[in-house]
């Protein structure tokens, strides 16, 4: 798993363009957040591209409060992860929410966005797992609920769906596409083996 750690003392966009290269490959890439943050603004086409990377982005964000710029790159990735303590500021009493964290509000759902726009409220690592905004709660130093031995074919199919927002038919037929994607990659018939053989699985 490629690794990066979020400075807040360095250049937002500069650190932006760096994520994005090392994104354009395959795998997943674990960023890092501190607690901190200045409140200033990432332009949406800046970080429009974080959210439709090759790589599962992960973001782990560490106990205290994060605010803007750090917070729009965390919640716009992949996966979200929180550390005990962690206190998300979406908003001000002055300025509502950034672009990133209106587009990520926006996919987790309707209580999300409410919430969101509507209280200024900081948010705990709770209720950010409840609304859908974070994956989960992890202990700091504890390694992530995510496998790292995944193929290159299952990767590209959770990438998918998990960026998905197709509903009825379309849904459907991406969950389909899915599926035999992973088939013809012989995924399946090597996890069976590897269970009834009692080892760990090659992909």
């Amino acid at each position: 798993m490629r690794r990066f750690r979020w400075d807040h003392n360095r250049d937002a966009l500069e650190q932006i363009d760096n994520l994005h290269s090392s994104a354009r490959e395959i795998g997943y890439l674990r960023v890092e957040f501190p607690a901190g943050g200045d409140g200033s603004r990432i332009p949406w086409l800046s970080l429009e591209p974080w959210t439709r990377s090759r790589a599962v982005t992960v973001a782990v964000v560490e106990s205290g409060e994060i605010v803007s710029p750090a917070l729009d790159v965390a919640l716009c990735s992949d996966l979200v992860y929180l550390c005990p303590k962690v206190v998300l500021r979406l908003s001000t009493s002055t300025a509502p929410p950034s672009d990133g964290v209106i587009w990520a509000l926006g996919r987790s759902g309707r209580a999300a966005l409410a919430r969101g726009l509507l209280e200024t409220r900081d948010l705990n690592p709770t209720e950010a797992v409840v609304l859908g905004l974070a994956t989960a709660e992890v202990a700091e130093d504890c390694p992530l609920p995510i496998p790292d031995d995944a193929s290159v074919a299952s990767l590209t199919a959770a990438r998918d769906l998990m960026r998905a927002s197709a509903r009825g038919s379309s849904g459907l037929a991406l969950e389909l596409a899915s599926f035999r994607l992973l088939f013809a990659a012989g995924d399946p018939e090597e996890g069976a083996r590897a269970f009834l053989e009692k080892r760990d699985p090659k992909f």
